[in-house]
């Protein structure tokens, strides 16, 4: 029997057709070469009543909140920490910075040492924040985040009213589901929220946030933001996959995400224009609400914000230590179809071929083949997308040429 062309070999491996449109390509390179210049920092009063403050690029720099770790024989990292020195009245010295670009989907992998986190009356985050409008519009996503002596991340959206999520579909704890910050039934402004509560295979309780976390060289979280979903995963330092490593990630390949919401959102239309977020902020609404909560933090000072203002010390660890935060989003031509709103169309477009493929490759398949693509080309062309319509198509016979059947 003739081998079949390698356009019909090509269009009857359908599980690589998906694979092709929808490679990651690093967009962003947040490390240690660049991270100052690529950061605002924020300088005015905590909009979440922390008992905090916040400090400009110049003030950072010179009172050492911020540093590049270059010790010989490590990975360079960014240090950004609080003062552990003095009490002020007026709250805490710390960092908040925010990118100075905005995102809308990609793949966001935060590559973390040591986390402030774990130490009383503090509530550090690594987050997205839209700049859409007055907040929750435009939505917020909490990747990394905790308060007091929490051991467990908890993962976070918040947004308006009208988005809810699944109860299933990741390996993490449901706390809420649905994402309204006011919504009835939840606490204020608590959104949809999903814990990391792991354990080992003796069923001994792994942290995943805080000291304990820390003492195990950190880890890497990788958020994945889609018009379907947006779902979190996280590795401990020693179970990175090599498909990070190599900037070639593909979330396919990683298994259940500790964190999904998905199901009764449209994403598109809570998130968008997102910037990334790091800071460390003390009491406030949610350390400062919970701290009779923790009988650890209870015992220490009647109230979190004395705790923190007598008692510089205590958060000498109370510092960011950060790799890198690299952003990865889906090949040039199906981001651009998906941001413009072909998403729906582009996947009836590989039904029909998944359709006009059925069976073994043939002469009839072949014509019927070729009749989508003219198709599909003809409409991509008359939209500016028929060149990388072309190279997607030519990459992929080239491939599989390479590696017959």
């Amino acid at each position: 029997m003739p081998k079949a062309p390698a356009f019909t070999i090509f269009l009857a491996s359908t599980s690589f057709v998906p694979t092709t449109l929808a490679a990651y390509n690093l967009v962003d390179s947040y490390t240690p070469s660049n991270w100052f210049d690529k950061f605002h920092f924020w300088d005015q009063k905590d909009p979440t009543n922390g008992f905090v403050q916040y400090k400009n690029l110049a003030s950072a720099a010179k009172t050492g909140l911020i540093a590049i770790d270059n010790k010989s024989g490590t990975t360079p990292a960014i240090y950004m920490g609080v003062d552990h020195t003095t009490k002020d009245p007026s709250g805490r010295a710390s960092i908040r910075i925010s990118s100075k670009k905005s995102y809308n989907h990609g793949l966001f992998i935060f590559d973390l040492e040591h986390s402030p986190g774990g130490i009383c009356g503090t509530w550090p985050a690594f987050w997205l924040l839209s700049d859409s409008g007055k907040w929750p519009v435009g939505g917020e996503i909490d990747v990394f985040e905790g308060a007091n002596d929490d051991r467990h991340n908890k993962m976070t959206l918040h947004t308006t009213p009208g988005c809810a999520i699944q109860k299933t579909g990741f390996s993490g704890e449901l706390e809420t589901a649905d994402c309204d910050v006011d919504a009835k039934g939840q606490g204020k402004n608590m959104g949809c929220g999903i814990r990391h509560r792991p354990v080992d295979d003796k069923r001994r309780d792994l942290e995943t946030f805080g000291q304990g976390m820390n003492k195990g060289g950190g880890g890497v979280w990788a958020t994945s933001w889609t018009s379907d979903n947006i779902s979190i995963y996280h590795f401990p330092r020693s179970q990175v996959p090599k498909n990070i490593g190599t900037g070639k990630p593909d979330p396919a390949k990683w298994g259940m995400p500790v964190a999904k919401f998905a199901g009764g959102c449209k994403i598109d239309e809570y998130f968008k224009n997102l910037n990334i977020i790091f800071n460390i902020a003390f009491c406030g609404d949610w350390a400062g609400g919970a701290w009779n909560s923790s009988a650890v933090c209870k015992a220490k000072a009647p109230s979190c914000q004395e705790y923190v203002r007598e008692n510089p010390e205590a958060f000498r660890d109370a510092y960011w230590m950060v790799r890198s935060v690299k952003v990865y989003q889906q090949g040039e031509g199906k981001g651009k179809l998906l941001r413009r709103g072909f998403g729906s169309w582009l996947e009836k477009q590989w039904k029909k071929f998944n359709e006009a493929i059925g069976g073994n490759p043939n002469e009839g398949t072949a014509n019927e083949v070729h009749a989508w693509k003219r198709s599909v080309e003809g409409m991509l062309q008359k939209r500016g997308f028929g060149d990388w319509f072309k190279k997607t198509w030519n990459n992929a016979v080239g491939w599989l040429n390479s590696h017959p059947t």
